[in-house]
């Protein structure tokens, strides 16, 4: 609830900084491993948006996949597990280079 709540004021204050009189379309990057869930997002945000410039307002959610990068041989990857094991070398010491996006990317207003 809280992470549509916030959607619905990041783009509230973008659009009144604007000038605009209503948000008709939200878009929303949101990794794998950001620890929110696309359907919670989707169902909370109608309710968090009632009331507001974004009553209406349409939330597109990008996913995006994780991927890593091996520290030890620079393969990237799509980790399959918690613990990122380089298909190529096997070493566990790779970084997650997408995948934790949770933003505003995009809006459309009127």
């Amino acid at each position: 609830m809280s992470i549509a709540m916030s959607i619905v004021d990041i783009a509230e204050s973008y659009a009144k900084r604007e000038g605009a009189s209503k948000i008709l379309k939200i878009t929303l990057d949101l990794g794998e491993h950001s620890g929110a869930v696309a359907e919670s997002v989707e169902f909370c945000f109608d309710a968090c948006s009632r009331g507001t410039m974004a009553e209406g307002s349409v939330l597109e959610i990008n996913r995006v996949k994780a991927e890593a990068l091996c520290a030890g041989c620079g393969t990237t990857f799509h980790p399959e597990t918690a613990i990122f094991i380089c298909p190529r070398c096997g070493d566990i010491g790779a970084n997650l280079v997408a995948g934790e996006e949770l933003q505003v990317h995009k809006m459309e207003v009127e």
